[in-house]
């Protein structure tokens, strides 16, 4: 029985790149960078984790969630005011004989890149990894932290 798919027409930009890139993956049947036939030393790009940034207690957050990635398979490095996080989820046991039902788990390189605001002290930076989730933290430059601005209120 098929199930019901919400319709959301200005959906997540990054899902339309996925679908793109399943699309000529499938078509192909091979990663962008690979010779035909050839499989690459390297890994190639071949998916998007999951990913968000924040301002909390005067410090500016982002998350990442590499479920199943090692901490050891990434890297993290602010260039030019440029954060940059990429590694790769390796499989444990391929199989290769048989076939799949459902595959939906993706494997392979990735590297995110999130531009960071003037001011970002590069060696404040600290990186936590914690059952699967990346975090990583510097201190907000002040341009950054909120500022509560009162409502005047007329006529009353």
């Amino acid at each position: 029985m098929f199930g019901l798919t919400r319709w959301t027409p200005f959906g997540s930009p990054f899902q339309l790149h996925r679908e793109i890139d399943d699309l000529f993956n499938r078509f192909f049947g091979q990663t962008w960078g690979e010779p035909a036939g050839q499989p690459s030393e390297t890994p190639t790009t071949t998916w998007l984790p999951a990913m968000e940034s924040y301002t909390h207690e005067g410090n500016l957050c982002v998350r990442v969630a590499l479920p199943g990635v090692d901490p050891k398979d990434v890297e993290v490095s602010v260039s030019d005011n440029l954060l940059t996080i990429k590694g790769a989820r390796r499989t444990k046991n391929e199989q290769k004989e048989g076939s799949y039902f459902v595959r939906e788990f993706a494997y392979g390189a990735f590297e995110r890149t999130v531009a960071l605001p003037q001011g970002v002290d590069a060696s404040k930076v600290n990186a936590k990894y914690t059952n699967g989730m990346l975090e990583v933290t510097m201190p907000a430059p002040v341009t950054v932290v909120p500022k509560k601005v009162e409502i005047k209120i007329e006529g009353q």
